[in-house]
């Protein structure tokens, strides 16, 4: 299978690609070209706006033959290793699949073991998931880590994330990315692809991914693969199943109004077509 998805495709591979998220880009910048770098990272945010591609930046900015630098090269044997996914440096660990306390205290044994590059930098996603006690397992290493050791935790739910690890690590919270950043990122792709869009429908996109990069980029590639010519808002209200916005002014007026009869009347056109109410 040679296509490859959207979202994957155009993943930034540097800081300064990852849209909607300056405050977090910045700070990371600066800390390494000031020297200043922790032994533990947590990227907090919804779904889709950048955490797991920063923390991949982030392991490249490290381990980069001209680094560490916030401007990683992309073409040394560590940046393309860690681009491909197959980078001995750079250990990703899915936290729903490896939640359990056998789990952490196997990546302890781990951390002791010298890295082939600068750091061995360890990518938690989802990291919420582990249980108490894999959390009670790593707190020591997380206390003492050895100097190549990095650790970077992704959640999209750090309430669940006991106070004994927070206290531990430099937190960073990722922010819903604005509508007219996905916008001209929907753009940017729609051009590379040699695809042709309305800025009403990218538009409509982005709104759609609901502060998401990865979500709108999902829902640009269904509307391209399903389109034989240029795209337009009518044609991608349609494919994703979404409600015309008069059909809700409609409903709006008929609440205001307090006519019954009319809002009746919406719910009815909407229940025909066949899309969620609740949307």
């Amino acid at each position: 299978m040679s296509y490859l998805a959207l979202a994957r495709k155009y993943r930034p591979g540097s800081f300064e690609g990852i849209a909607g998220q300056d405050h977090v880009t910045r700070t990371l910048a600066r800390a390494i070209a000031r020297d200043r770098i922790h032994h533990a990272y947590l990227f907090c945010g919804a779904r889709g706006v950048g955490k797991t591609t920063a923390a991949r930046a982030l392991a490249k900015a490290l381990n980069c033959a001209d680094g560490p630098t916030a401007t990683p090269c992309g073409v040394c044997v560590s940046c393309k290793a860690v681009e491909v996914g197959n980078s001995p440096d750079l250990i990703e660990i899915d936290g729903a699949s490896n939640n359990g306390v056998d789990n952490i205290r196997e990546l302890r044994d781990t951390v002791r073991y010298p890295p082939q590059g600068r750091f061995k930098i360890y990518l938690v996603d989802e990291v919420h998931m582990l249980s108490t006690a894999a959390f009670n397992a790593l707190l020591k290493t997380l206390e003492e880590p050895p100097a190549h050791v990095v650790f970077l935790f992704a959640t999209t739910e750090p309430q669940k994330i006991p106070d004994t690890i927070l206290s531990r690590v430099l937190r960073f919270d990722f922010k819903r990315i604005p509508v007219d950043v996905v916008t001209a990122r929907l753009r940017a792709i729609v051009e590379a692809e040699g695809a042709d869009a309305s800025d009403e429908a990218l538009r409509l996109l982005a709104r759609a991914g609901e502060g998401s990069m990865r979500d709108a980029q999902s829902l640009l590639d269904k509307v391209l693969s399903s389109a034989d010519g240029p795209v337009d808002a009518a044609f991608v209200a349609e494919t994703l199943g979404m409600v015309d916005r008069e059909l809700v002014l409609g409903a709006l007026e008929a609440l205001v109004a307090g006519d019954i009869g009319a809002l009746l009347d919406v719910i009815a056109t909407v229940h025909d077509f066949g899309v969620d109410l609740g949307q």
